[in-house]
């Protein structure tokens, strides 16, 4: 008995990594995972087109969030159907093959089971439990990634898109009139907090269409009230978890990753770059990161998130290079960035291989980008983007998508640095982490025009909570 898992998407980066090796790991081999994708603003798609796995198909389909999952239905092939948010994960490894099962043994149209909410960027630190609950009144609804349905009862119903949230209540309640829900005493999924359901800004949103959705089933605002307020006991329901290792693994799978300092080229295919105040808040406006980035910890806000040492732009980069003529890496080597004579010279005494150097276009990213296009770059290459953050990085995985085995370094102006075009701070500033302020002194406009919108931006993820995952 096949099995069919339904998954919308759209700006799922990085949660979603978590979410499809949760769905690669089960044990059950008759699956497959219908992913109804939306156009993104972050690096979902790139994510998505690295995939390469027969039990995952893939669908660009821009609807709303029912509307996709009607549209994800109509194309299962499995005879038992489920959904699985792109920020969630299957609890156990054994989850879709217990389910399986229970459905053979009993013949049953529909089960549903318990669920674990967590923690957003932890899925080990579980908030709410909703488990050992029979459905005894008309209200009592489970979870909705919680329910496995019969492809032949599923397909006579349709989630209704005028809702923006609640269509899975509405959904619910029509075929709790006229099927049977079967409990399957065993946790199904964690939920990450955070979903749509739980916004504050939707709130009110979510309270119309499940008040409307409860009338239209003669159900009272007295009910709904009792449903809701059901919620909140839950969070001092108590329960040993035990997590094993791959839960403890999935945890891992989305946190930042990185770099090791000895083993820099010991594989392709990745974007490394400094993870400081610049990027953590940039990240944040520009959607940066994909699954090809590697760090290195730069600046107080990185060490103090991350417990690593900082290591300065200009130190990693004569790593970097005594790496490159140690280890005798032999590949094409790109320096793309305006370089003074000096530098020039400079990175020939320190580079004991042939190098190419391409000066890039003052503007936006759009017109270096275009710029790049007439420069034929070498796939399984080395290439050294000197532009400030986040112009270098949003250029960075651009060439990425172009040249995917390609290790791509975001070096900033570090190179001017040792170069001796700009002068190195004192060592007192290095050691009070204030290396920032002493490089005002050069490109002094430009430098407090982006400081200050990293720091505006820094106070809007800390009232948002929306720093990334360490």
């Amino acid at each position: 008995m096949k099995i069919s898992i339904i998954m919308c998407v759209k700006n799922s980066m990085p949660y979603i990594m978590a979410s499809i090796k949760s769905f690669q790991k089960q044990d059950c081999k008759n699956k497959e995972l219908i992913i109804v994708y939306s156009n993104s603003n972050d690096q979902t798609e790139f994510y998505l087109n690295s995939l390469e796995d027969k039990n995952i198909n893939i669908y660009n389909y821009n609807g709303s969030i029912y509307d996709s999952l009607n549209y994800g239905i109509s194309k299962a092939k499995g005879e038992i159907i489920g959904i699985l948010h792109s920020d969630d994960v299957f609890f156990k490894k054994d989850t879709l093959k217990n389910i399986t099962n229970f459905f053979l043994k009993r013949k049953l149209n529909i089960i549903y089971g318990n669920i674990l909410y967590s923690e957003k960027n932890n899925l080990l630190k579980i908030k709410r439990v909703w488990d050992n609950i029979k459905i005894k009144k008309k209200y009592d609804l489970p979870p909705h990634t919680s329910v496995f349905i019969k492809k032949n009862i599923i397909k006579k119903f349709k989630y209704k898109t005028k809702y923006l949230i609640a269509g899975d209540t509405e959904f619910l309640l029509n075929l709790s009139q006229n099927y049977k829900f079967n409990y399957f005493n065993k946790y199904i999924v964690i939920m990450r907090s955070g979903g749509l359901s739980t916004r504050l800004n939707l709130f009110f949103r979510k309270f119309i269409e499940d008040i409307t959705i409860f009338k239209n089933y003669k159900l009272s605002i007295l009910e709904y009230l009792i449903k809701v307020l059901s919620k909140i006991s839950q969070i001092f329901i108590k329960r040993n978890i035990i997590f094993d290792k791959y839960q403890r693994n999935l945890n891992e799978t989305c946190k930042v990753n990185f770099v090791n300092l000895k083993k820099i080229f010991n594989r392709e295919g990745k974007i490394i770059s400094a993870l400081n105040l610049a990027y953590l808040t940039f990240n944040y406006k520009y959607k940066l990161r994909s699954h090809k980035y590697e760090f290195w910890a730069d600046g107080i806000f990185s060490s103090i998130l991350t417990k690593k040492k900082k290591i300065a732009g200009r130190v990693f980069l004569r790593k970097v290079l005594s790496s490159i003529n140690k280890d005798n890496v032999n590949k094409k080597i790109y320096i793309l960035g305006n370089l003074e004579d000096k530098s020039k010279e400079w990175l020939k005494k320190k580079i004991k291989k042939k190098f190419y150097h391409k000066n890039l276009p003052f503007g936006n990213t759009r017109k270096i980008i275009n710029s790049l296009k007439k420069f034929k770059l070498n796939d399984y290459s080395i290439i050294f983007l000197t532009l400030p953050t986040p112009k270098q990085e949003i250029i960075a995985n651009e060439i990425m998508r172009k040249y995917p085995n390609s290790t791509i370094i975001c070096i900033g102006g570090s190179i001017n640095i040792l170069s001796g075009v700009e002068k190195e701070s004192p060592k007192i500033f290095n050691h009070l982490y204030l290396e920032w302020l002493w490089r005002l002194k050069f490109d002094t406009k430009r430098r407090i025009i982006r400081l200050s919108e990293s720091f505006i931006l820094l106070m809007k993820i800390i009232i948002l909570r929306k720093i990334d995952i360490f």
